[in-house]
């Protein structure tokens, strides 16, 4: 069976684990948190989570595991058949981690342990957000999902991208950021109402007290 590695509090961990709930593989998870065991880089080389295993071998980074995983399980497909339209999925799976997961985890020293970041960082990552919200303006269209009446893993994707991006600008700039991009707000409250969404959030507010102690025990 495939195993899941990763913790609940991590959105990547998330993506993953929401797909596979989707399409209804059978897995099990081990919880692994990032940077504690040394023997975890024989499973994922940079260390990081989420890593599956699979009769073939371990598999690291969530970009390609998704893309292992609509290959390996085509049952429930996640993205779409024709080249043009997957392409354009995969173009806002990497605006949504470039644009605005990536620039907010620039704050969590300060959102997460209280450690003060730099006003010209600070002001960096909003700019970059800002702009990362003007593009998804320009691409996203939801009608009810970002691409049309059926959801697709950019939908997945960004959902958990943006959760770590508002977490963070609401703390440091008290910045609604969904409320930037036309009809972000109604989508988002529509993934959120998904029973995975609901699921794997309970998950991770249990899962925060372990998490905030391993980073403790880390530091």
């Amino acid at each position: 069976m495939l195993k899941l590695y990763g913790f609940a509090v991590s959105n990547y961990f998330n993506m993953v684990k929401h797909v596979l709930l989707y399409k209804g593989v059978e897995f099990d998870e081990v919880l692994t948190f990032p940077g504690m065991d040394p023997a975890y880089n024989s499973k994922s080389p940079m260390g990081k989570v989420p890593c599956i295993e699979t009769e073939h071998g371990y598999l690291a980074e969530s970009s390609v595991i998704l893309n292992y995983i609509e290959a390996a399980y085509p049952a429930r497909p996640l993205l779409p058949v024709d080249e043009w339209r997957r392409a354009k999925a995969f173009e806002l799976m990497k605006m949504a981690e470039l644009y605005f997961e990536l620039p907010a985890r620039r704050l969590f020293p300060e959102v997460l342990a209280g450690k003060a970041v730099s006003a010209e960082i600070k002001a960096e990552v909003r700019e970059t957000i800002e702009k990362g919200c003007a593009a998804l303006s320009l691409l996203a269209k939801p009608a009810p999902y970002i691409f049309g009446e059926a959801m697709t893993m950019a939908d997945v994707a960004l959902r958990y991208c943006l959760m770590t991006c508002k977490l963070a600008t609401k703390a440091i700039y008290q910045w609604d950021v969904v409320a930037e991009v036309p009809g972000l707000r109604a989508w988002d409250e529509m993934m959120a109402s998904a029973d995975i969404s609901k699921q794997l959030d309970q998950a991770m507010q249990e899962g925060m007290a372990a998490f905030l102690e391993a980073i403790k025990a880390k530091a």
